[in-house]
C-alpha cells in the first residue's frame, strides 16, 4: 500500500467519523432522574433541550436538594453521552486516531 492509497483510506474513515459526529450531536436523548422527578431531553452535543422539575420537589424548597439532583442527573447523562460517542467512534475507526493523517 502506497502513501496515497493510506491517505485516501483515512480520508474516507475521516469523512465516516464527521458523518457518525454530527449524527450524535444530533440525537436526542431522555434526561430522567432518579425518582422521576427531573425529566427533559438532551441532545448528543450536550444541548439541553427541555428540562421539567416535579412541582412537589418545588414545593420543598429543599434548594440545595434540587441542586443536587439536577447536577447528578445531568451528569449521569453526559457520561452517557460521551462513552456512546467514544463506542461509536472507535468502532468506526478501530480506535484509530485518524486527525493525525489529515
Amino acid at each position: 500500500m502506497n502513501f496515497g492509497q493510506l491517505m485516501q483510506q483515512a480520508q474516507q474513515m475521516q469523512r465516516k467519523v464527521n458523518k457518525a459526529k454530527k449524527q450524535l450531536d444530533e440525537k436526542e436523548y431522555p434526561i430522567v432522574s432518579q425518582n422521576d422527578m427531573i425529566t427533559g431531553k438532551i441532545k448528543g452535543n450536550l444541548e439541553i433541550i427541555s428540562l421539567s422539575i416535579d412541582s412537589s420537589l418545588l414545593q420543598n424548597e429543599n434548594k440545595e436538594d434540587i441542586e443536587d439532583l439536577l447536577a447528578a442527573t445531568l451528569n449521569q447523562m453526559i457520561k452517557k453521552i460521551t462513552k456512546e460517542r467514544e463506542d461509536t467512534l472507535d468502532k468506526l475507526t478501530n480506535g484509530v486516531d485518524v486527525s493525525a493523517f489529515l
